[in-house]
Formats: C-alpha cells, sequence, structure tokens
C-alpha cells in the first residue's frame, strides 16, 4: 500500500471511530409512594427485576396523589409533583417511564424483558462530577458532550437532581427501603432548554452548587441527569452519578481546563444582578421565568443586569461562558 492511501485509510478510520454514536443508557423514572398498598405488592419484583439488569439506571418520585401523607412527597412536596405532571401520571401509584414513555399499568414489572426494547444509541455522552464544598453545600458538574452526527442539533430539555440512593424507613406499605429518591431538582422541576453541542467533539458543561439538607445523608447523594427531546420527550441520553465526592476546584487552569465557578449577588435581588469571578470580555446570559419563558437573553460587555422590569418571582438565570454554563435560582423582589 502507498505511503498517501495509508494515510488516507487512517484517516478515514479515525473519523469513523470519532464519530461512533455510544450506547445510550437505560433510564427508568419510578414513580411511587410510601403509604400505598399497591406499591408495597409491585415494587419488590421491579426491585428483582432491577438486580438483573445493572445497566439501567432508576430514579424515585413520590407525588403527593394519592396519598398525601407519604413522607418522603411531604420533604419534597414540589419538586416531586412536578415531575409527575411532566408526564401527565398524577394522581396513580405505582407507574413507570422508561426513556421518557409512559408505561401502562398492566405491565408486569417482573418481566424481564421489560427494558428490552430500550436499548440503542445515542450522539451524546454525558459524564457527571461531584464535589464537596465546605461541610454544607455539593456541586453537580455536568458534561454534555456531542460524540457522533446526530439529531436533535439544536437544543433539548435537561432535568437534573439530587437523589439519596437509600433511603431507610416505614411510611405505612412495609416497604423499609427507597432507592435513589429524588430530593432536589437542580434547575426547573420539568427540565430546562438548553442549547447542544454542534459539532462531534464539542462538550457543554453544566455546573449548579446546592446546600444539603438536615434530613439527607451526605454520603449517600448522587447526581442524575437526564437529557429528553424537548417536544417527544424521549430518552436523547441518561446518566446516574456515583457518590463520590471530591475536592472543589474553584479555578480555571490549563491542566484541566473546568470552568470558573460564577457567583451572583444581590440574591435576593431588587433592581440589579451583577456577576463575580467573570474574566471573559463578553458574556451570554438568559433570564427564565417559572413558566419556563425566556424573558430577558442578552450578550453583553456588562457585568450588571438591570432587572427593574422584570415582576417580583423566582427565575433561573442561565450565564454562557465560553463552553460552559452556569445556572443559578434567583430571586426578584421589587
Amino acid at each position: 500500500m502507498k505511503k498517501s492511501a495509508l494515510i488516507l485509510f487512517l484517516i478515514l478510520i479515525s473519523m469513523r471511530f470519532t464519530n461512533a454514536q455510544v450506547a445510550k443508557k437505560t433510564m427508568l423514572e419510578h414513580f411511587t409512594n410510601t403509604k400505598c398498598g399497591t406499591c408495597a405488592a409491585r415494587n419488590p419484583g421491579l426491585n428483582a427485576n432491577l438486580n438483573l439488569h445493572p445497566q439501567v439506571l432508576r430514579i424515585q418520585i413520590h407525588p403527593s396523589s394519592p396519598y398525601v401523607a407519604c413522607f418522603l412527597s411531604m420533604q419534597n412536596t414540589s419538586d416531586n409533583d412536578a415531575r409527575t405532571n411532566f408526564y401527565n401520571i398524577y394522581g396513580t401509584t405505582p407507574r413507570l417511564v422508561i426513556n421518557g414513555v409512559n408505561i401502562t399499568n398492566a405491565t408486569n414489572y417482573a418481566d424481564t424483558s421489560l427494558f428490552t426494547s430500550y436499548a440503542g444509541l445515542s450522539p451524546f455522552n454525558i459524564s457527571i462530577e461531584q464535589y464537596a464544598i465546605g461541610i454544607d453545600s455539593i456541586q453537580s458538574r455536568i458534561t454534555i458532550q456531542r460524540v457522533a452526527i446526530g439529531t436533535p442539533n439544536d437544543s433539548a430539555k435537561l432535568f437534573a437532581g439530587l437523589v439519596e440512593d437509600t433511603v431507610f424507613g416505614n411510611g405505612g406499605n412495609g416497604e423499609l427501603q427507597h432507592y435513589n429518591v429524588l430530593r432536589r431538582s437542580l434547575f426547573a422541576p420539568q427540565g430546562m432548554v438548553i442549547p447542544l453541542p454542534a459539532a462531534v467533539g464539542d462538550s457543554l458543561v453544566i455546573t449548579k452548587t446546592e446546600k444539603y439538607n438536615s434530613i439527607w445523608n451526605q454520603n449517600r447523594m448522587a447526581t442524575v441527569a437526564i437529557l429528553q427531546d424537548k417536544l417527544n420527550k424521549q430518552l436523547i441520553q441518561s446518566e446516574l452519578s456515583s457518590t463520590a465526592k471530591t475536592s472543589i476546584i474553584t479555578s480555571l487552569d490549563n491542566n484541566n481546563c473546568r470552568p470558573v465557578e460564577i457567583a451572583i449577588y444581590p440574591n435576593p435581588a431588587n433592581n440589579f444582578i451583577a456577576f463575580q469571578n467573570l474574566n471573559t470580555e463578553s458574556i451570554t446570559y438568559q433570564i427564565i421565568n417559572s413558566k419556563g419563558e425566556v424573558v430577558q437573553n442578552e450578550t453583553t460587555r456588562i457585568r450588571i443586569i438591570d432587572t427593574t422590569l422584570l415582576p417580583s418571582g423566582i427565575y433561573l438565570l442561565q450565564v454562557f461562558n465560553e463552553k460552559s454554563i452556569t445556572v443559578k435560582k434567583v430571586l426578584i423582589v421589587h
């Protein structure tokens, strides 16, 4: 083989392997209730099935219906109910959603073929890192990387949250252990729309820092990320981190190329929001209201955002900094 032909062959092989889709990780969202007798009867079969399929990721959501006194629902009612309403399944437990698809109540949860049809490939990979900040906070750093050409190309919906891998306690139906319990949504409870990396190899890094709640077991906390089609809700990719945490990295350096954590003040805000730790000449930001609507969107060199025209309420502030996004929850009070 001539040298030029060999070089071309190697380039083609390289392109093939740098544009290869990765396995789509199956995500099970398990809607259950600790007061629900039907859940106590059906969940053991599901748990046994999951033990046979360790590659399947599972989180538990505890809505306030049909039993408002569920102790796990009461500890995080708004986030649990919002995620349940996202799939229009509020009112009955147990319910399963696999890769964004509602599963009928008649389905046998113990059927070993339950997850078979959901295997597939994705042009995106998700990785999650957790960092301990002092003794009272955890930072979740979610990296979404395009590994292949494929749809969607523009944007998608990302749901992320903190889960506790095992919570012990009998809520009334006899179940003593509860797995990967949703403790807090990191952004909008029904997910937020994010821009997707456009070119193969590009990544988007999203960070969020949350304080621990006193009822959580800090050593059991993990981060979940679910990337979905913004229209039909079907899964694009998902990931569930380990519970391991490392020391916080607070600066950008040439070795690890991690984004700087951006601070804002004041919060609650009144007439303005100002940035700290911003070294770039210009920034792009979005302010999103409780309905998920972008109410302010600008690229600017100014380090202060005028909020005088925004009604009082809770907003998400997304700051795009090179290849990263920092998301902050902001309270505006006039």
